[in-house]
């Protein structure tokens, strides 16, 4: 009788084994053979879907990974082309059209020439943004994280990213006098440079108001030297921003001032550096090793946060504390501010139209952070003060210094005081009074004499109805009695009419 000896389990298991491992070597291979698009050709057409569940859809990479370019959700629910920095998700550059796009519906980024950024199908389709007067044959991404748009007879791009910032700039890029500015993601602060120096602004109405609270001078410029050129900014990788002058053959002149950051001495290098300005309103700086989990902070312009022109919001005192700043209203002296309910509403229009009342309301023992940038005047008295604010629609508070005597005027609306232990330095603030609401129009009520002729009126028209009423159902029931027919009745009706109106004639005449 012959026996069958059981299978060794050792060779099923390496066969298994075998299986996986060429299973692994075919998707390594397949997917090795997909590699990243790093160039855009006419013709290009990238489609958002709008279901599409991430926060990013890329297009375009940097050859070497780290950067790609597609499709960002903003907030909940808007839609932007940005640049992105893959390992730490950070939006590097963003077109940040006019007309913000909505990511529940289909948009398209095309290429024929010109990049084109639009939403809504067929007829519908609506430009957010595009490249201008631009023509060029490929997009690319540079491992620098800057976006460009090359023509083939041309050595250097037809466009550029670096020329168009949003709100940050990276290495090696060219900040001008005539770039556009760095514009926080909330539109409320700006960063520009001046011929000699940089500044940070608010921006009001849109930009036609535009306070300066912040001003760094390049240390060698000369400002009294009409032919001098204007300064321009870069961000370099040992860890500084610096400034220089702008050479006639277009090449580095000289440099002129150097802000250096905390790695500055450290001597830091093969990082990826960033400069942001951010939603409060402070321009800071970071930096990105390999490795790392997170940006580190290497620079901030304003150190303090009631140094920060809206740091408690509209209408709010900053009081410095041991424990930390905290925020107070300016109104009623409640606490308020970021952090809790704000104490008033930001304004978008000044108090110069038709019909504008404001309320007055005065504080002792404030000032304004940015004061050295703010216009004054010279009184004698905080009352002169006040009434030279009063007069003026454009004005929107004034704080008294009484002893120097100066009067700044606060010529936009008002943000953040700090508070200062000395009762010569006063605050006066115009708050918009609340335009009443008109209610419904109401029914007007009638004179006594028409209420009564429309009470009489009525009384007749009832009796009339009741009368004609009865007269019907009397004729009905003569019928059914048997007397005067329905024709008889008709043809005698008119001729007794008449006789009533004879006799009734003759009565008048008499």
């Amino acid at each position: 009788m012959r026996r069958e000896g059981k299978r060794d389990p050792a060779i099923g298991i390496v066969a298994a084994a075998l299986l996986v491992a060429c299973a692994a070597l075919l998707m390594e291979e397949a997917y090795g053979e997909e590699e990243l698009v790093t160039e855009l050709a006419n013709g290009f057409t990238a489609t958002h879907s709008a279901d599409a569940p991430g926060r990013f859809e890329p297009f375009l990479y940097a050859p070497n990974g780290v950067f790609a370019l597609g499709f960002l959700r903003v907030g909940a629910s808007s839609l932007d082309l940005a640049v992105v920095h893959l390992p730490s998700s950070f939006p590097l550059w963003r077109a940040t059209p006019a007309r913000v796009a909505d990511w529940s519906r289909p948009a398209t980024l095309s290429f024929d020439g010109r990049m084109v950024l639009a939403t809504g199908p067929g007829e519908g389709t609506v430009v957010l943004w595009s490249t201008l007067n631009v023509i060029g044959d490929t997009v690319a991404l540079l491992n620098s994280s800057e976006l460009v748009i090359r023509h083939y007879d041309l050595r250097s791009p037809s466009w550029r990213s670096f020329d168009s910032p949003s709100d940050t700039l990276v290495l090696d890029q060219n900040f001008t006098h005539s770039s556009p500015p760095l514009i926080s993601q909330n539109r409320r602060f700006a960063l520009r440079l001046g011929k000699t120096y940089m500044a940070l602004h608010m921006e009001f109405y849109g930009g036609h108001t535009r306070p300066m609270y912040w001003q760094h001078t390049a240390m060698m410029a000369q400002p009294e030297n009409a032919t001098e050129p204007p300064v321009y900014g870069r961000l370099d990788g040992r860890g500084f921003y610096g400034l220089y002058l702008q050479g006639s053959n277009g090449d580095d002149n000289e440099s002129v001032d150097k802000l250096a950051f905390d790695t500055f001495v450290q001597n830091l290098t093969g990082a990826f550096r960033r400069i942001t300005l951010e939603d409060d309103g402070n321009l800071r700086a970071y930096y990105w090793t390999d490795g790392s989990k997170a940006w580190t902070s290497d620079f901030q312009a304003i150190s303090g946060q009631c140094q920060l022109p809206t740091s408690c919001g509209a209408y709010s005192m900053c009081v410095p504390g041991e424990a930390g700043p905290r925020c107070q209203c300016l109104v009623n002296g409640t606490t308020g501010g970021t952090t809790s309910p704000p104490c008033a509403a930001e304004e978008t229009a000044d108090l110069c139209g038709a019909g504008q009342l404001f309320d007055v309301v005065r504080r002792s023992r404030v000032s304004l952070a940015y004061k050295e940038r703010v216009p004054f005047e010279t009184y004698k008295t905080a009352a002169e003060c006040e009434e030279s604010c009063a007069a003026n629609c454009t004005c929107w508070g004034a704080v008294y210094n009484g002893d120097s005597g100066y009067c700044y005027l606060i010529g936009f609306p008002v943000e953040t005081v700090v508070y200062e232990a000395d009762d010569r330095k006063m605050g006066y603030f115009k708050v918009r009074k609340a335009q009443p609401q008109r209610s419904a129009a109401r029914p007007r009520a009638m004179s006594p004499g028409v209420t009564a002729a429309t009470v009489l009126l009525s009384l007749v028209l009832a009796g009339a109805g009741a009368y004609v009423g009865y007269w019907l159902w009397e004729r009905r029931r003569r019928r059914r009695a048997g007397g005067v027919g329905m024709e008889q009745e008709l043809t005698a009706r008119p001729y007794r009419d008449l006789k009533s109106m004879d006799s009734s004639k003759n009565s008048f005449k008499a």
